[in-house]
């Protein structure tokens, strides 16, 4: 079974996750994940629980730009890098728009299911 690491941030944007939750989790389940979800619940939260996540096959993260830009920070710390998933949930989500991330969180989930891969440069 495939391991997913799945870090939300349940505040973001007005909580807009708290109405799609079970059905994102639905459609990875039958994507064939075993899902380790993580609730943030502080600043540098996702950070640290990412780079715990050595061996999972998918990180998925949920919430704004500052929890995106915290689970990235804790992938670079991973040996193996796996591939990462983004189910915008933010007030902005300026990453999600620039690269045309579906605002419907579960289109964004059935994305990172059925898409393709690609790389995007974070900087360094």
């Amino acid at each position: 079974m495939k391991q997913m690491l799945f870090v939300f941030n349940p505040r973001s944007g007005k909580e807009q996750i708290r109405g799609s939750l079970l059905r994102i989790l639905d459609i990875f389940t039958k994507d064939g994940y075993d899902i380790h979800v993580h609730v943030t619940q502080s600043q540098g939260d996702a950070s640290r629980i990412v780079k715990e996540g050595e061996g999972m096959d998918l990180i998925l993260c949920s919430g704004g730009d500052g929890t995106l830009n915290e689970t990235i920070c804790g992938m670079l710390a991973l040996k193996d890098q796996p591939p990462l998933g983004y189910i915008p949930a933010g007030s902005t989500n300026d990453f999600a728009v620039s690269l045309q991330i579906p605002k419907d969180m579960e289109r964004a989930a059935l994305n990172v299911v059925n898409g393709a891969p690609f790389a995007v440069d974070v900087g360094g």
